[in-house]
């Protein structure tokens, strides 16, 4: 089966198990629980499962009315498998095939389908190599994505509830810290922690990191006894200053800010 992902995979089982009930089909049933507890052994044995079967959970039962904060919700799950490669995860994927042989879908399926079709889209562009990077499917897929999240309704009916959009599992997020450390293991201390903490960190605490970084980087650049880069200096702390927060660039200023403060030190 072509474009096999771990929602498609669950679906599969979960409908043969449900199936075989309604059918009261007792062999069906107990090769259908096989089944179940097959995937999940699966899964609990591959941390790159373990990260797709949390993501793909988290997007399908996550309603958020606002547009913005759906679409950080979007970015920051699928960034966390930026320290995979494609070859990683089609073999752990392929670790599944065995469970859905001559398995097919009801027709009833195709909005979950299409769900779980444009969350894969999503993760396989972002990781893709810059050659091979289909523009169109990442819009299409983001837009169906999005659109699913703000009409989701039926799984939170509370429309006043709070939503914090960063609020990623923490296992997921140390599988992908784990990974991040065995990937970029020539980094310093100091780099690691800082992309740690913009993985793990919630919004109003990259707003203290960012005002933080501001703070120290004028003061460093006001004590600096220069005459010859006096304008420049000026012109960096008038910079500095007008830096404000965009949910969009938070990482990178944060990381720009770093930077200027070793270059200081």
């Amino acid at each position: 089966m072509e474009n096999i992902n771990i929602g498609l995979v669950n679906l599969i089982i979960s409908n043969k198990l449900k199936d075989s009930y309604l059918d009261n089909n007792n062999d069906l049933i107990e090769e259908s629980k096989k089944n179940v507890i097959d995937f999940f052994e699966i899964i609990k044995n591959s941390p790159i499962l373990q990260l797709e079967f949390k993501v793909f959970n988290n997007i399908e039962n996550k309603y958020i009315p606002n547009e913005l904060a759906a679409s950080r919700y979007i970015d920051n799950n699928i960034k966390l498998f930026d320290v995979y490669t494609i070859n990683e995860i089609k073999e752990e994927r392929n670790k599944l095939n065995n469970l859905i042989v001559n398995e097919s879908l009801n027709v009833d399926d195709n909005n979950k389908l299409n769900l779980y079709k444009s969350i894969d889209n999503l993760i396989v562009e972002s990781i893709n190599s810059y050659d091979n990077i289909d523009v169109d499917k990442i819009h299409e897929s983001f837009t169906y994505v999005l659109n699913y999240i703000l009409d989701n309704k039926i799984i939170n009916n509370n429309l006043n509830e709070t939503v914090d959009y960063n609020d990623i599992d923490e296992d997921v997020i140390e599988i992908a810290i784990d990974k991040f450390n065995e990937k970029y293991n020539g980094l310093n201390e100091d780099d690691k922690n800082l992309l740690q903490t913009l993985i793990k960190s919630k919004i109003s605490e990259k707003k203290k990191i960012l005002e933080d970084y501001k703070t120290e980087n004028i003061t460093y650049l006001e004590n600096l006894n220069k005459n010859e880069i006096k304008d420049n200096i000026v012109k960096a702390i008038k910079k500095i200053n007008e830096m404000k927060y965009n949910p969009d660039t938070i990482d990178e200023d944060i990381i720009s800010l770093y930077e200027l403060k070793n270059n200081l030190l």
